[in-house]
């Protein structure tokens, strides 16, 4: 029995099902309201999607993205080498595959070390409405590599870091931190 659940465990991870519980995760703060447009066709470029829920853009480097990552390259002619960007577009999304979808969020602490300030305890639900892409210009000229002093971790741009971008209106429903926040991700219905 116990061969059989370690084998079930291993095509799950194989298969690249989706998690059923809870994984450690990143959110950076997005105003959502300030964009024209979100790479999720059909959906508002607002913080609130509808019934309490928050809207959240996910990195394309994270474990938990599917489909395709999102087009472009990262091009140092479009960074002003003091953390900027200069040309702005973004890449297309055409393959995001989780657009739509729920998760609960869950503060678990400072990403930026901070000691004043703590979890709220909250559990929010976040919509996703948008990509962070690592071939944007907006995220890859903040980083040290393109001229910024922003960490990779905080800007869309660490493979492997489940990360979020998280509508602004949703940061104190989290914490009383100012920074941006290690987090619980969970899959949940909408």
């Amino acid at each position: 029995m116990l061969f059989a659940l370690a084998l079930l465990g291993a095509l799950a991870v194989v298969a690249n099902i989706d998690p059923t519980e809870a994984v450690a995760g990143v959110s950076t703060f997005n105003d959502f309201g300030t964009q024209s447009t979100v790479a999720c066709a059909g959906f508002p470029p607002t913080n609130t999607q509808g019934n309490g829920i928050f809207a959240a853009a996910m990195s394309d480097l994270s474990p938990l993205w599917r489909g395709a990552k999102c087009q472009g390259s990262q091009d140092a002619s479009k960074c002003n080498g003091r953390g900027s960007c200069v040309n702005c577009i973004g890449p297309a999304c055409p393959d995001e595959e989780l657009c739509g979808t729920c998760f609960n969020v869950r503060c678990t602490g400072s990403l930026d070390g901070e000691t004043s300030g703590a979890c709220t305890g909250r559990t929010i639900k976040v919509k996703i409405v948008d990509a962070c892409p690592a071939t944007h210009p907006a995220n890859f000229c903040k980083i040290p590599q393109f001229g910024g002093t922003i960490r990779p971790i905080e800007a869309c741009e660490q493979p492997g870091v489940n990360a979020l971008d998280i509508a602004t209106t949703a940061r104190s429903a989290l914490s009383t931190f100012q920074g941006n926040l290690n987090i619980d991700i969970e899959p949940t219905s909408c």
